[in-house]
């Protein structure tokens, strides 16, 4: 695998970002607020009520996206909108991103803690999160 790197959004990413959820259960997983198919158009608008919206890359290609929905300075940032191109998984790239996404938080934000949503019915990001050191601390009905 080519080396992984990150960047902020750019505009012309929200249509491959958009294409990354495979069907409507994942996008439920990453935006349960989106309707499926995803469109940039909804990526779009969600972005602007979002924190450093972040493209990670293999290469020159976009195999996973994230951001905070919530940026609490010296206090806490929440990851949200996780989500990696499904041909590229299992390959050490949620752990990539995870770990981004805790140093940004930090770096810009100075937190001491980072939080991350994930419904019940997700093992996959279940078992990663859980493998990354995050435990269940409440239980919302959605």
């Amino acid at each position: 695998m080519e080396k992984l790197s990150y960047r902020p959004v750019e505009k012309s990413d929200l249509e491959k970002i958009s294409r990354l959820p495979k069907d409507a259960e994942e996008l439920f997983f990453m935006f349960p607020k989106a309707d499926y198919p995803l469109t940039a158009n909804q990526l779009e608008s969600a972005i602007v009520g979002r924190f450093d919206p972040t493209v990670f890359l293999c290469g020159e290609e976009i195999v996973a996206y994230a951001n905070f929905y919530e940026a609490e300075e010296n206090q806490y940032c929440s990851i949200g909108n996780v989500i990696v191109n499904p041909h590229f998984r299992n390959q050490g790239i949620g752990n990539f991103m995870i770990h981004t996404m805790e140093a940004i938080a930090v770096e810009k934000y100075n937190v001491s803690e980072t939080h991350i949503t994930c419904f019940n019915t997700n093992t996959k990001g279940l078992l990663l999160y859980s493998k990354l050191g995050y435990t269940p601390y409440g239980i919302e009905k959605w």
